[in-house]
Order: structure tokens, then C-alpha cells, then sequence
């Protein structure tokens, strides 16, 4: 394993930080932010906790201290930064703002700014839970994500199972929801019917009217048991998502967006398909049950050994490339896959090899260098390892050991900025137990940056 010289110096021959970042417990998501008053942030989420740490900007190789911490009390399967989000190093008025899904099925959205106080390292953020129960996912969370088109910056598509959901963010008014609870105790509370009748207002995909994506609908709010008015009108202000269900007919592994793409989301299943889902079509009439799937994008090896069940189980990590609305990238089984809008070939990839030979886990575009995308496995077979890949060879990958046998990479992203000096081009965050490895990634480092 070649790590950089203890002093902070970096040595062309090696390509990890001389810091890396412990956490309190095994990491499982990790999560860079790549908006641009945020470059300097990652999010890490473990056994019980979120954490926020930032970028020193003086040092050289990456080196992160704790900003945030949120107590979540459950495993974090996924994590996704809102666009809204200002870091301290931007300026004095910052604030944070991520969805996170836990494995006990719920999605909570943290917070945290300025207002909260001034010493921001030791101050706990806000959590608020959100997606659980009857108006949310039945089983695991895998993926979750903001909107970036600047109009729905409110809107988070979480998967899982084989349904996509298109969330709401926008909290009604407090003295609106008191209100309205005050009427339905008035009445004698919601019949069954009544609830029932809500629920399915709240939940159905052909009565969806567009407006009501950026305004939250009442049909959510009024299926509330009295014990969950009362907690409601503790709470301020009242917080009440609504929810827009998409099925699909396999589990859904990642979803995407992309801030060249408004009213699009990139999700790709666990049998070697990609969807391109139009959200904005949920409303309009006559739009029929798969109206909103503009593309479905497959790699014909990973659907076929799917199908015939010549491997085990499947995994579809994607990504949208950040600098090119056109191109996108999955890992199944033990290949990758990239494909190109305007040669759709019948849904074919227009390239496409070897990955890991135990089966790829996350494939991700790099943010700072347009000609890198890197490929993960969870198999601890070889060790905790990176492949980064070249588009101009992308059949001759640069393989990064980290640890040996039996470590293993649980999550992995680019980072958003490239360091001071602008000459290292990507760095990107690797999760290995309980340690935040950085790696650099593409060309050797030059030595002249000691």
C-alpha cells in the first residue's frame, strides 16, 4: 500500500493522502458535494450518525475536520446534498441541508446554518424524519436524491424495492396545518373511509397535478391518526412531504439527476437497465402507466445473465456525467457500461468492458476531470481496491490497492474540488471500515508539489 510521507509532502510514486478521516463507527455511505458554494464538503454516514467534515484549504492532499454531526440511530444506506447548500468557507450565512435514507426504512432530511449559533463545530444539526410508515417506502432505501434544476430544488426522488417516489419538500404553513387539525377534530376526526380515500388522493400517480410539485397537497395530512395531529402541532413548522409513487418491475439500485435536466431522474434497476424517468408527465392526462420512462437504456449481457439467473444477485450503480447531459455510466456484474443520448442504438451501450471480476458496486464520473470514472467493488476477494478508468483507454484501468484482504470498499466518491494548487486534478473518498481514505486518482501526481 503506498501512502504519502507522514510530513504532508506528496511523492509521485504514491497516491494517498498522509490523513485520512476515522469515523465512529464502519462507514457505509459517503457522499462529496458538488455544488458550487459547497465544493469543500463531505458527508459521512455510519452505524448511528451523519457527519459533515470540510476541507482544509490550505493543505496540499485533502485533510477534512467534523463541521456537523446529526444523530440518526440507525445504519445510513444513502445520502444526497441540497443544491441550497452554502458552506462556511463561502460565507458567514451558511447553511447545510441533506436527505439521508436509514436503514430502519425512513428518510430524514438534516439542517443546519448560521442561525443555530456561531461555534458550528460542536453543534448538533436538525433531523427530521420524513417517508416512513403508510405514505412512504415498505422495505429498504438504496438511493435518494435532490432535483438540481434550480425551479424544484424541493423535490427528492428516493428508491427502492421497485418503486421510485418523487417527494415534496416544502413544509405547509404551521398555522394552516393547526388549523386544519383543529376543523378535523371539530368534525369527530376521519372516518375509515375518509382516511382510506386520502391516502389513495395522496398516492395516485394519474391525479397528480404538476402545480402541486412544488406545493405540497393536503391529501397527505389529513390521513393523520389524533395522536399524530397532536405530535404535528408540537412540531414548527409543520412538516408534511407529499408523495408521488413510480413502480417499476425490479428493485432500483441508484438514482441520479443532473442540473442540465429539470424535469429528469437517471435510475437503474438490479437486471441491467437504466431508466430515464420524465417526472413532470405524472400529471398530465391519458399519460398511460410507463408514459414517463422516456428511455430504457440495457446492456444485453447483464439483462440476459439476469433473466437466466446465470449469476446470483445484481447490482446497477450509475451515474449522469456531470459535464454532458448525453452520457451515462452503470457497473453490472463484473462489467461497466457507458451510454450516449444521441446514439441510443436501440438502448445499447456505446461502450462498454471489464470491471471487477467479483462484481462492480458504484460506478462514478469524476466532477473535475470530464475524461474519469471509477468503478468500486464490495467483494473483499482482492482487498479494500479502486479501478479508475480513462475514457481515451478505457480497457486499460489504473488499479488502486488500499488495504488487504479482508478490508473491503464500502462506498466511494469523487471529490468536488481539486486542492489550492490546481494541479492535483481529482481526488476522490474511499470507505474502508472506519477510516475515509483519500486517493488520487488518474495521472501521477507531480513531484514538484512537496
Amino acid at each position: 500500500m503506498a501512502i504519502l510521507p507522514g510530513n504532508g509532502a506528496i511523492d509521485s510514486q504514491t497516491y494517498l493522502s498522509p490523513t485520512s478521516h476515522e469515523h465512529a463507527t464502519e462507514i457505509f455511505c459517503v457522499r462529496a458535494c458538488t455544488h458550487a458554494d459547497a465544493l469543500d464538503l463531505v458527508a459521512v454516514g455510519g452505524e448511528n450518525h451523519v457527519e459533515v467534515i470540510q476541507r482544509d484549504p490550505k493543505s496540499l492532499a485533502p485533510s477534512f475536520k467534523v463541521i456537523a454531526s446529526f444523530h440518526i440511530g440507525c445504519s445510513v444506506n444513502a445520502i444526497s446534498w441540497s443544491p441550497q447548500t452554502v458552506s462556511p468557507a463561502v460565507s458567514e450565512k451558511w447553511f447545510l441541508k441533506l436527505v439521508v435514507a436509514g436503514s430502519d426504512d425512513v428518510l430524514r432530511l438534516l439542517t443546519k446554518s448560521s442561525l443555530d449559533g456561531d461555534d458550528y463545530d460542536t453543534i448538533e444539526g436538525n433531523v427530521t424524519p420524513f417517508g416512513g410508515g403508510l405514505s412512504g417506502h415498505h422495505g429498504r432505501i438504496n438511493d435518494v436524491c435532490f432535483c438540481l434544476a434550480e425551479t424544484y430544488h424541493n423535490n427528492v426522488a428516493s428508491i427502492g424495492n421497485d418503486v421510485l417516489i418523487l417527494w415534496n419538500l416544502n413544509p405547509i404553513n404551521a398555522s394552516e396545518a393547526e388549523n386544519e387539525y383543529d376543523d378535523d377534530d371539530d368534525e369527530g376526526g376521519d372516518t375509515e373511509e375518509e382516511v382510506e380515500n386520502d391516502l389513495n388522493f395522496s398516492m395516485s400517480v394519474g391525479s397528480i397535478d404538476q402545480s402541486q410539485l412544488t406545493s405540497p397537497s393536503k391529501g397527505t395530512s389529513r390521513s393523520k391518526s389524533a395522536a399524530t395531529r397532536q405530535h404535528s402541532k408540537d412540531q414548527t413548522p409543520a412538516f408534511h412531504p407529499t408523495a408521488y409513487p413510480i413502480t417499476f418491475p425490479h428493485p432500483l439500485h441508484t438514482v441520479t439527476a443532473h442540473p442540465k435536466s429539470a424535469n429528469q431522474f437517471v435510475a437503474s434497476d438490479s437486471r441491467g437497465t437504466v431508466f430515464v424517468v420524465n417526472w413532470t408527465e405524472l400529471g398530465q392526462e391519458n399519460a398511460g402507466t410507463r408514459r414517463h420512462r422516456v428511455v430504457e437504456l440495457t446492456d444485453p449481457r447483464a439483462l440476459t445473465d439476469g433473466l437466466t439467473g446465470v449469476k446470483g444477485a445484481w447490482s446497477g450503480g450509475a451515474s449522469w456525467k456531470p459535464n454532458d447531459v448525453n452520457l451515462i455510466g452503470a457497473t453490472y456484474g463484473n462489467r461497466w457500461s457507458v451510454w450516449d443520448m444521441r446514439k441510443l442504438q436501440g438502448g445499447k451501450p456505446v461502450a462498454s468492458g471489464e470491471g471487477h471480476a467479483q462484481g462492480g458496486s458504484r460506478f462514478r464520473w469524476c466532477p473535475t476531470d470530464p475524461h474519469l470514472f471509477a468503478v468500486s467493488t464490495e467483494s473483499p476477494l482482492n482487498g479494500a481496491l479502486m479501478k479508475v478508468y480513462h475514457t481515451s483507454y478505457p480497457n486499460a484501468p489504473r488499479t488502486y490497492p488500499i488495504l488487504p484482504r479482508p478490508h473491503r470498499v464500502r462506498d466511494f466518491d469523487w471529490l468536488g474540488e481539486v486542492g489550492p494548487e490546481d494541479t492535483v486534478r481529482a481526488w476522490m473518498a474511499v470507505a474502508v471500515g472506519r477510516k475515509l481514505f483519500f486517493l488520487a486518482g488518474g495521472d501521477p501526481l507531480p513531484a514538484n508539489l512537496a
